[in-house]
């Protein structure tokens, strides 16, 4: 049977949020139905030591006389996990499962096939929607987890908040706690664009409603807009993300380590260290794709970018379509005022024409970094700023072969920062570039912002303070990534893991080169030491311990797919998905190796089949919803009436309007030989099972069980004259 249930949840392709750094993308779809009354709309974030547990949790009512569709709609971030999934259809909870994906899909087919009511979804878009009966109501509630990276001094919260209308009752709440203390909490003003301007600061324009009460380690925000409220915000009511930000204390320049029920994070963050000198070679696609206005953002960005450099460091720029053009052929010059000056000059006269030699461009470049540099001390971070917006088209097109050579020409001393500007850049051959070769890959989105968007990635790596940076556990296993090769002023580097079986205590070595010498720290921290000490908002400390092992699980996740992607050995690709899918499995996160599935279970799928021809005589009769599509003097004889409760009909669309419904139609199940009965109040008429191909009805052409009903008989069980046939509607079975 096909109940009100009987929506998909589907994946869509998007923009995902992008996960490690400012640059974040609100949801492109209406996040509800705003046919239906929305009565309440909640968010509820909990973090913890940067790790936040969020739920969404939306109830919409349908005032209508017929049935309408609800629909939950939800971009979320890039880096976050779904961990549960349940929606409420008359009073009955329905919770979705996480199951490996090809088994999800698997489950799902099966269902379908066999009528059951099924939905499933995948990352990272999230989308369902249910019929809604007059009268009813439903409820959704999703709850996902992430790690809140720091960049540039500060973690950031953002939930979106875009019901699509105004709501009654509308409530964002958010609690921070951190245990070495909270330094400062900001709340932004309702963001509608994917940019964060980095400098808004302080309390102004602090959206209306919004109360923030902070402790040393607690902090809570609560936002509560009144219907009046969201009405002078759009006609719409609040269409935005309501944005949280926040930094922590830090006195141990060896960091703060969490120990609970034998997992453990440590948060590494030194302050104070002064900032490393640089050597940075800007490499900038200018083939005549980028035309127009991708140019003069590029250009507005360079100009930000280059004056920003300190005069200590040293840089150069090359250009490329399917030719290559170094500024200064034979090595990075000092960033003096006059060569400021000079090279802003060279980045206005840019034109963009040609194809795109990628390869060539980065060979380019590499041979700039790693030939004789200006014999200044100290040693001088090689950075390399690669931009493009297109595929490789002219000169080494291979994805591979490109990889090989700069590879090799980097030799691993030179990070590569990849940098796709818009939907056409291969971002896949970018992020490939930048893991192979100790850097980080971005997205820049075609946005009226793109140059600030390009300004705020370069302000992130801007100021290194260490570089090769290790961090060792003595008794400690399962790690996730403990070599950096940067560390940067703003950032914090994080490292999960367990304590060995019977270990008492964790010993901690933290070793990086800095500005003019070696840094090396130590640490000796007791198993039990947090343990006994809860902290925050909440007086549970199970609730504490319990977010220090889903991080590590959420971590190590992480660190095998981006393994996997990096993997060009079969074997190895499968075995890291194994492990991948079991964490997914065994912590309930929804990952690019696991989906949600939500199958209607088979007892009320027998439960109504009980109900259905061939039950036990005296069985209650049941309300056979059913559509009347067109009118007239006239009706066909026989005329066919679809029973209700059929597993084998497709849901039922929204009803195009001049069609009739009535649901006070009941079917009396045959007793015996006896033919069954279509009863609709004092008027009782036989009817006879049959099936027919539907072609001219509200769904596709299928066969269907129906009703043989005579047509002497439809003006009395109707109360007037109706022509052509009777669709069942599933809610009202």
């Amino acid at each position: 049977m096909l109940s009100p249930l009987d929506g998909a949840l589907r994946a869509h392709s998007f923009q995902p949020w992008a996960g490690q750094g400012f640059l974040e993308t609100p949801p492109t779809h209406p996040c509800l139905c705003a046919q239906l009354t929305m009565t309440s709309f909640s968010v509820r974030s909990t973090i913890v030591s940067r790790y936040a547990s969020t739920r969404v949790r939306t109830q919409l009512s349908n005032p209508h006389a017929e049935p309408k569709e609800a629909i939950f709609d939800l971009d979320l971030p890039g880096s976050a996990f779904i961990s549960n999934f349940t929606i409420t259809i008359n009073n009955k909870l329905y919770v979705a499962e996480v199951k490996e994906k090809h088994q999800a899909k698997k489950m799902y087919d099966k269902a379908r096939r066999q009528g059951q009511t099924a939905a499933h979804v995948e990352t990272e878009k999230f989308r369902v929607s249910a019929s809604v009966a007059a009268g009813s109501q439903v409820s959704f509630e999703l709850s996902y987890e992430e790690l809140l990276q720091r960049h540039l001094g500060k973690y950031q919260h953002a939930v979106s908040v875009r019901p699509q209308q105004v709501v009654g009752n509308l409530t964002v709440e958010v609690s921070i706690s951190e245990r070495t203390g909270i330094d400062y909490v900001h709340v932004l003003p309702l963001r509608t664009s994917r940019l964060l301007t980095n400098t808004l600061r302080g309390d102004a324009n602090v959206p209306p409603s919004t109360w923030v009460e902070k402790g040393s380690h607690c902090t809570w925000v609560v936002f509560t807009p009144t219907p009046q409220e969201q009405a002078a915000f759009s006609s719409s009511g609040i269409l935005g993300d309501f944005v949280v930000q926040y930094d922590v204390a830090m006195p141990d320049v060896a960091g703060d380590v969490q120990i609970y029920n034998g997992y453990f994070v440590h948060y590494f963050a030194p302050r104070g260290l002064p900032p490393m000198q640089k050597n940075v070679v800007f490499v900038i696609d200018v083939s005549g794709s980028m035309h127009g206005t991708k140019m003069k953002q590029t250009k507005k960005a360079m100009h930000i970018i280059l004056s920003d450099l300190h005069p200590d460091d040293c840089f150069n720029i090359v250009t490329f379509s399917d030719t290559v053009h170094v500024w200064k052929a034979e090595r990075s010059i000092p960033a003096t005022a006059h060569n400021i000056r000079s090279a802003k000059d060279y980045v206005h006269r840019m034109e963009a024409d040609g194809w795109t030699d990628i390869n060539k461009a980065l060979l380019e470049a590499a041979s700039v970094l790693t030939q004789g540099m200006p014999e200044l001390s100290p040693r001088r971070i090689p950075l390399l700023i690669f931009l493009t917006d297109g595929e490789p088209t002219a000169g080494v097109t291979s994805g591979t072969r490109i990889l090989a050579n700069i590879r090799q020409a980097l030799g691993g001393s030179v990070s590569l920062f990849g940098l796709a500007f818009g939907d056409d850049a291969d971002y896949g051959l970018l992020r490939r570039l930048a893991l192979e070769n100790r850097g980080v890959a971005r997205r820049i989105y075609e946005d009226a912002d793109a140059a600030l968007q390009l300004a705020g990635f370069y302000d992130e790596i801007a100021s290194p303070l260490l570089y090769d940076v290790a961090l060792s556990y003595r008794d400690g296993a399962e790690l996730t990534r403990t070599l950096f090769p940067h560390y940067f002023q703003g950032a914090e580097l994080v490292v999960a893991g367990r304590l060995a079986p019977g270990a008492t205590e964790l010993h901690v070595e933290a070793a990086g080169h800095g500005h003019t010498r070696q840094l090396r720290l130590e640490n000796d921290i007791s198993a039990n030491a947090t343990e006994a000490a809860p902290f925050g908002c909440s007086p549970d400390l199970g609730q504490i311990g319990r977010f220090v092992q889903r991080l590590w699980a959420y971590f190590t996740i992480q660190e095998l797919l981006q393994a996997r992607f990096h993997s060009n050995d079969t074997a190895a690709r499968r075995l890291l998905t194994e492990k991948a899918t079991n964490l997914s499995l065994k912590y309930n996160f929804v990952t690019p190796v696991t989906s949600l599935v939500v199958v209607k279970p088979e007892e009320e799928e027998r439960t109504t089949a009980r109900a259905m021809p061939g039950a036990p005589a005296g069985s209650r009769p049941r309300p056979v919803g059913y559509w009347v599509r067109g009118s007239g003097p006239s009706f066909p004889s026989p005329f066919v009436l679809p029973p209700g409760g059929s597993h084998h009909s497709p849901p039922v669309p929204s009803r195009p309007a001049g069609q009739f419904q009535n649901a006070d139609i009941r079917l009396q199940p045959s007793a015996g030989e006896r033919p069954a009965r279509l009863q609709r109040g004092g008027a009782t008429v036989p009817a006879t099972r049959v099936t027919k191909l539907l072609k001219d009805s509200p769904l596709p052409a299928h066969h269907a069980p129906c009703w043989l009903v005579k047509g002497s008989n439809m003006e009395a069980l109707l109360g007037g004259a109706y022509g052509a046939f009777v669709v069942p509607h599933p809610q009202e079975v």
